[in-house]
């Protein structure tokens, strides 16, 4: 099944002053409204991620907040780790103790944000809020175990 997805009206009309632009009796275009520039997101916290349990893991890890007011655990760029197992779940946690320990002490002190399966940029939405976490962990979720930790301030 093929989906059709909608031009956006900066795509038709630059499809439009191109075709115009091909026609020998084209006159100039009518002045555009300058268009709302979307709002970037608001950093709240960020971290170095570093290495668990003898598994490099490295990379920059940051908590964000949209303009619609969601949280984000967002990996960037330079963020590596091992991906022998395939996916790896990212925990927000009150410390960078192994998650199995902490969720055994008390559930409140982890919550499982998502899961990934590369490097690099990306991001998770958070259900709820990061208020009251300080650290975003990497964790092998089949042998658990912290493959890195990051203190996020």
């Amino acid at each position: 099944m093929r989906t059709s997805y909608p031009l956006s009206a900066s795509a038709l009309l630059a499809f439009s002053l191109a075709i115009s632009g091909c026609n020998k009796q084209a006159t100039d275009p009518a002045p555009v409204a300058e268009t709302a520039k979307p709002v970037a997101d608001v950093e709240l916290r960020r971290g170095a991620m570093q290495s668990q349990g003898g598994v490099p893991s490295s990379g920059t890890v940051t908590l964000v907040r949209d303009a619609a007011n969601v949280e984000y655990v967002r990996f960037e760029a330079d963020f590596r780790t091992d991906f022998h197992t395939g996916s790896l779940g990212v925990y927000l946690a009150k410390s960078d103790g192994l998650v199995r320990v902490q969720r055994a002490a008390d559930p409140t002190n982890v919550v499982r944000v998502g899961t990934i399966t590369r490097d690099g940029a990306q991001a998770l939405a958070i259900v709820g809020s990061a208020a009251g976490f300080t650290h975003i962990i990497i964790h092998c979720d089949p042998a658990m175990y912290n493959f890195g930790a990051a203190r996020i301030q």
